[in-house]
């Protein structure tokens, strides 16, 4: 924040792309925050789009779901419901965690990525 202004200066939250360490800090920052941008697209997809028919190709599987036309369109609904609620909850709790983990040191805020990283992927999964 610019205390001159009180603006938010969001050129503050690149790195100094001039050294190594100012690639590894955005390669770490594109890390964190690509999975939940990706999470709340799928999850938009499967909300306006979503596959039409039952196939063991594209969409949501789960074994009640392929039993009729209505459990799949039930699925996947439900799927792209829990996916954009996440992947929204988690793009807004990681641009906090970057901003936050833009202040420490470069082997502090490669291990706490690794770490969202992690965390990210568990919550995914389940």
């Amino acid at each position: 924040m610019d205390t001159a202004s009180g603006e938010l200066n969001l050129g503050a939250l690149l790195p100094d792309m001039s050294t190594v360490i100012g690639w590894i800090e955005l390669i770490a920052r594109i890390a964190v925050m690509a999975g939940p941008i990706l999470l709340l697209g799928f999850g938009l997809v499967y909300l306006l789009a979503p596959p039409k028919e039952a196939n063991y190709g594209l969409g949501y599987r789960f074994w009640w779901g392929m039993a009729s036309l209505e459990a799949w369109r039930y699925t996947q609904r439900l799927a792209g419901i829990i996916w954009t609620i996440l992947g929204g909850a988690l793009t807004g709790i990681m641009l906090i965690v970057c901003i936050i983990l833009q202040c420490l040191d470069t082997m502090t805020m490669a291990i706490g990525c690794a770490v969202c990283v992690g965390i990210e992927a568990i919550l995914a999964a389940a």
